[in-house]
C-alpha cells in the first residue's frame, strides 16, 4: 500500500491559469502566478499555443509543466492545429465539412490523394497548373460553352475519333499532313480545292465523273 500511494504522490498535478510569453523551436515559455515555467503542449491540445495566450497548465509533482488548452486568445488572432507526427481524422459515422468564408487552402510538400465514390467540384472560375497529369478513366462527358486550348505539342492515340460540329474551320500556317488507308470526303453542296501548285497522282487509276468537266 505505501508503494502505491508514493506512486500516486509522484503523479499528481497541479493545474494554474498562465500566459504565454514565448513560443518557438525551443517549446514553450509560460508565466503564471508561482513563477515562469517552460513547458510542453499536451498532445489533446491541437490549437497551437502563441505569444500573448492565456493557457492552463498541468504543472507536475514529478517537475514537468504541460499546457492542456488555450483559453483565450486576441481577437482576430491566426491559429494553428499543429501536432507533431502523422493525423488522422476518422469520423466511423457521419460526414465531414470543412467551410470557410474567405477560402480553403490546401498545400502539402508531397502528394495529395483523393479517393471517393463520387466527387463533385463547382465553382464560378478555376484553374490547373500542374507539370505532368494522366488521366485514366472509362467516359468522359463534358458540356462546355467555349474550350481554349494553347499547347506546344498536342499528341493523341485512338481507336476511334467521333466529331459532330455545325462549322468547323483550321488554319494551319506550315504543314497539314494525313496518311491514311483510305479517306472519303462527301460535300452535298461544293467543294472546292485550291493551291499555288496542286499535284495529283495515282499508282493505278485516277478517274473523274461528272455531268460536265472543265479543265483550263
Amino acid at each position: 500500500m505505501d508503494n502505491r500511494a508514493r506512486k500516486l504522490e509522484i503523479n499528481t498535478a497541479e493545474q494554474e491559469v498562465a500566459t504565454v510569453i514565448a513560443a518557438g523551436a525551443g517549446g514553450l515559455v509560460v508565466r503564471a502566478s508561482s513563477g515562469d515555467y517552460r513547458s510542453r503542449r499536451a498532445a489533446s491540445c491541437l490549437l497551437a499555443p502563441a505569444v500573448g495566450d492565456l493557457v492552463l497548465v498541468a504543472i507536475l509533482s514529478s517537475g514537468g509543466v504541460y499546457v492542456l488548452a488555450v483559453l483565450d486568445r486576441k481577437a482576430g488572432a491566426p491559429g494553428a492545429i499543429a501536432y507533431d507526427g502523422d493525423l488522422r481524422v476518422e469520423l466511423p459515422a457521419g460526414r465531414l465539412e470543412l467551410a470557410a468564408q474567405e477560402g480553403v487552402g490546401v498545400v502539402s510538400g508531397k502528394d495529395v490523394s483523393v479517393a471517393a465514390g463520387e466527387v463533385a467540384v463547382k465553382a464560378a472560375r478555376g484553374s490547373l497548373l500542374v507539370q505532368g497529369m494522366s488521366i485514366i478513366g472509362g467516359l468522359l462527358s463534358a458540356e462546355i460553352d467555349t474550350v481554349k486550348v494553347v499547347a506546344g505539342a498536342l499528341d493523341s492515340a485512338l481507336d476511334r475519333l467521333s466529331q459532330r460540329v455545325k462549322r468547323s474551320y483550321r488554319f494551319v500556317e506550315e504543314v497539314d499532313q494525313v496518311k491514311a488507308e483510305q479517306i472519303d470526303y462527301a460535300a452535298k453542296k461544293m467543294m472546292r480545292l485550291h493551291a499555288g501548285n496542286a499535284l495529283m497522282s495515282a499508282d493505278e487509276l485516277v478517274k473523274l465523273d461528272g455531268e460536265q468537266i472543265h479543265v483550263g
